[in-house]
């Protein structure tokens, strides 16, 4: 039987993912989350005569107050569109190639153990998410007729928040 206070004799006695320091051993964990941005859809009476590929900007080109080609082709006057009564749909409700910002979050913990007996340990933890207070973009308005359209005015997610919880 292998000693119950050091389990981990294969590293030193450390468990994966922990620091060892003067004897202090602190658990640190991260998580990185980063994801695509979502696929981009147009309303259903609006016209568009161009071409698909004319659409998306290079990434040099995006900016919050310019995230599409506006004059790709879309027809943004609200009195020549499609009426309700001729809801006929050709083109699909998103295109993959269209995509709006990607999501980033950088979440850390740090917790320490303390004994206390033989079978009581006292748990601090301290937990930040969104560590670096990154601000997520939502998806561009998408509405040709509308004077904001491939425009971001929001952003998704939230700020930096925190616990530290014991147990």
């Amino acid at each position: 039987m292998g000693d119950p206070h050091r389990p981990y004799k294969e590293t030193g006695g450390i468990p994966p993912g922990c620091v060892e320091r003067r004897g202090r051993r602190l658990a640190v964990g991260a998580v990185v989350v980063r994801q695509a941005g979502p696929a981009l859809g147009f309303s259903g009476d609006s016209i568009f005569t161009g071409r698909l590929e004319n659409i998306p900007l290079p990434k040099s080109q995006r900016s919050v107050d310019r995230w599409l080609n506006i004059d790709a082709g879309f027809n943004r006057n609200s009195n020549e569109q499609l009426g309700l009564g001729s809801q006929i749909r050709y083109s699909p409700l998103r295109y993959s190639g269209i995509r709006g910002d990607g999501q980033a979050s950088w979440d850390f913990s740090i917790l320490k153990n303390f004994p206390i007996r033989e079978k009581i340990v006292f748990q601090f933890r301290a937990e930040v998410y969104n560590a670096w207070n990154h601000a997520n973009l939502a998806s561009p308005v998408t509405s040709p007729t509308a004077t904001t359209f491939g425009r971001i005015t929001s952003t998704t997610g939230t700020r930096v928040t925190g616990s530290s919880p014991a147990k």
